[in-house]
């Protein structure tokens, strides 16, 4: 009972030590015909949750706007 007590613990700490700092990013998407002609653009939302800053830098890079929750 009590590894099973330490288990469920370790997950939970994990789970919680892995998210510091919750994102949205906004990234612009092409959208073309059937003849891959572009027509218009959306924009795609992304949500995410992480402690490591080098993830959304990375976003940013690729050309995302990412700002924190």
């Amino acid at each position: 009972m009590k590894r099973l007590a330490f288990f469920t613990a370790t997950i939970v700490a994990l789970g919680f030590g892995s998210c510091s700092t919750s994102y949205e990013c906004d990234t612009d998407a092409i959208l073309t015909d059937g003849n891959n002609n572009p027509i218009d653009t959306t924009t795609n939302t992304e949500e995410f949750c992480t402690a490591d800053s080098e993830v959304v830098t990375a976003k940013e890079e690729d050309g995302a706007d990412c700002r924190g929750q």
